[in-house]
């Protein structure tokens, strides 16, 4: 049984770039797309620089998951890379890049790496159907709230305009 995982997920969004980076760095609000997330915090807090570490507590396959992402690269409202710890229950690296596409923002989620913990009895099938699907779900999630009417202010206070023509 092989633990190697491979997933690409891109959605666009009637947002701009700079609007959509700004929530989606905002892990307070995380839990709003993520409907799987349980908790999330970051160290340090504020916005994401290098070696910003984020943990979340997830629920996956009716299965508690632990994982801490530390970010090995980012080019703030371009690209992000983050890369597991040692400890976490998923060994891998994360990478989401967010480009202009029309009016809106192209993000695109990659992750490459391997299965550990709880999920590594899983059989490979089944884990690649419900990864895929968790994350269609939560950009589709993510969509969803930025492009529905009004402001989303994130903690750091950003004000995330409306879509345009709203």
């Amino acid at each position: 049984m092989s633990n190697q995982i491979r997933d690409e997920v891109s959605i666009t969004i009637e947002r701009r770039v700079r609007d959509v980076f700004a929530y989606m760095d905002d892990v307070g609000r995380e839990h709003e797309w993520q409907p799987h997330l349980i908790e999330a915090d970051q160290t340090p807090p504020g916005p994401t620089r290098l070696g910003t570490r984020k943990r979340y507590v997830s629920q996956f396959l009716k299965k508690r998951l632990e994982n801490t992402y530390e970010v090995v690269m980012i080019e703030p409202g371009e690209r992000v890379v983050y890369q597991t710890t040692a400890d976490s229950d998923l060994q891998a690296a994360v990478e989401i890049t967010w480009e202009p596409a029309g009016k809106g923002t192209r993000v695109t989620m990659r992750i490459d790496g391997s299965i550990a913990g709880p999920l590594r009895m899983i059989p490979q099938k089944i884990l690649e159907r419900a990864r895929q699907s968790e994350l269609e779900a939560s950009l589709g999630r993510l969509k969803q709230v930025l492009e529905s009417e009004g402001d989303v202010v994130t903690d750091t206070g950003t004000a995330v305009e409306p879509p345009p023509g709203r």
